[in-house]
């Protein structure tokens, strides 16, 4: 790899710049993803707001991308001088930046008019489903070394659609809130709590 890195003048600092953004890529997404989300999307008026996982997931493996490319492009330069890999390289490389701007807008909130959504797979398409829209609520519970624990919310809407949000940190802190408009909107709760245990 050492004679690769070296066969131009730039490779060196392609191969390090490869390295650094490929470390960067399993922690960055978090950083850049809650200020972007934070700078665009936030309110106060939201009980909370919370990017899910496959946002960083996906965010981190467009970051991931760029120095993939680097490399083979170090790879290809070093083996066979094609004219226009570069261009190809940088072509090839850009296909990340949909998946950092889709990821970067994947997101949902709570707040007094209900669930708002906006989906990996949609662009800036936010969905909003209002308390009264749901037909049941599930408390999923999950077993872990023998102990039970909540999961997630799972919201059923009148069509059937399921959305199940992870029980965490903010929804923790605002679940209080989260059963008093149910309960205000004649929200069915059910849960598997029992199930648990047979």
């Amino acid at each position: 790899m050492s004679n690769l890195a070296v066969k131009t003048e730039k490779g060196p600092l392609v191969f390090v710049w490869a390295i650094i953004l490929f470390i960067s890529s399993l922690f960055m997404p978090i950083v850049f993803i809650s200020w972007i989300q934070d700078l665009l999307f936030y309110s106060k008026s939201h009980w909370f707001f919370v990017a899910p996982q496959s946002a960083y997931v996906a965010f981190m493996i467009g970051m991931a991308w760029i120095p993939i490319v680097m490399i083979v492009y170090l790879i290809m330069n070093y083996k066979y001088e094609l004219k226009f890999l570069k261009m190809f390289s940088l072509l090839i490389a850009s296909l990340s930046i949909p998946v950092m701007i889709f990821s970067a807008t994947t997101y949902y909130y709570f707040d007094d008019n209900g669930l708002h959504y906006n989906r990996l797979e949609s662009f800036n398409q936010l969905e909003t489903y209002e308390w009264e829209s749901f037909k049941e609520v599930k408390k999923n519970y999950a077993k872990r070394q023998n102990t039970t624990y909540l999961k997630e919310y799972i919201f059923i809407l009148k069509d059937d659609l399921e959305i199940a949000i992870p029980y965490e940190g903010d929804i923790r802190h605002n679940e209080y809130r989260l059963m008093d408009k149910l309960n205000e909107n004649n929200v069915t709760i059910t849960d598997n709590y029992m199930d648990q245990y047979e």
